[in-house]
């Protein structure tokens, strides 16, 4: 009998995807697929699901078996989909801060030399709005899992207690907490910028190529070769980290806020007012 999974990481991006990936991948009960996203749903679909039942081939045994689909999260008609093929699984989502989200994606951005302006550019020409519709974007998922089956967990509490916050994604899963690794107790994935700006939009897009015609082994492959990616990129010293000016900020907060205020109306979070509570400011680009 083929086995599929029984938990999926959704979204969002640019929330500890990676990290997670990794961690799972250390946890002696559970399986996750040998790539971080085979991209079935979204882009593989017609290659059926005995090609993806593949991802899973070494998965007997394991309590719980998933993958990390972060793609499937601005899709939302693929939320019933999944749940037709798939059958009750389990959910994971991660938010982030959205000024910090919009942040890191125009730094991922920068270090696959899809863009090279600054904060301000990318606000005017690339940032999109949708993006930050949390509440909009779970929805579909609720409906077609229900709210009991979804864990929704907080970028911050992931940086301030990593263990902390693994356990309780492992209470979630139904697998044994167990500590981790002294590597993942720190960034994966952090912040770094493209030696050549050319040459990483080239790799790019070589790899969306790759998922579209069924290369993720590959391109999982090359992630994991530590001389590539530091032929590709340079860490980011902390001086050189960008920072959104305040009116980026005040704009990310008027689109935000209000999809907060409805997240935590009707899923019981408190986002709102976590970030955007009555105590708390919108920072400085200095104190960024």
């Amino acid at each position: 009998m083929r086995t599929l999974p029984n938990f999926l990481y959704i979204g969002t991006g640019r929330a500890g995807s990676t990290w997670l990936f990794e961690a799972l991948r250390q946890h002696p009960e559970v399986f996750v697929t040998p790539v971080k996203e085979t991209s079935y749903f979204d882009l593989n679909l017609a290659r059926g699901l005995d090609w993806y039942g593949d991802f899973f081939a070494d998965a007997d045994g394991h309590r719980a078996v998933g993958e990390i689909a972060h793609r499937y999260w601005r899709r939302p008609e693929l939320a019933a989909q999944i749940r037709a093929a798939l059958g009750p699984v389990k959910l994971l989502v991660c938010f982030r801060r959205p000024e910090d989200f919009v942040l890191s994606a125009y730094q991922f951005a920068r270090r696959n030399g899809r863009f090279e302006g600054s904060p301000a550019d990318w606000m005017s020409h690339r940032f999109e709005p949708q993006s930050l519709a949390y509440h909009g974007l779970l929805k579909p998922w609720v409906d077609a899992f229900g709210r009991d089956a979804i864990f929704i967990g907080c970028f911050d509490d992931l940086k301030a207690d990593p263990e902390a916050f693994f356990a309780s994604v492992c209470r979630f899963l139904g697998v044994t907490e167990c500590r981790l690794p002294v590597l993942l107790q720190d960034k994966v994935n952090a912040a770094a910028r493209p030696r050549s700006a050319g040459l990483a939009l080239t790799v790019n897009k070589l790899s969306k190529r790759f998922k579209r015609h069924g290369g993720q082994r590959l391109i999982a492959w090359v992630k994991r070769q530590s001389l590539v990616q530091r032929l590709l990129y340079s860490p980011l010293e902390a001086g050189a980290r960008p920072v959104l000016s305040n009116e980026a900020r005040n704009t990310i907060r008027a689109i935000a806020e209000t999809e907060l205020q409805r997240l935590d109306a009707e899923f019981g979070t408190r986002f709102g007012q976590r970030w955007y509570g009555a105590a708390d400011s919108v920072p400085t680009a200095a104190a960024a």
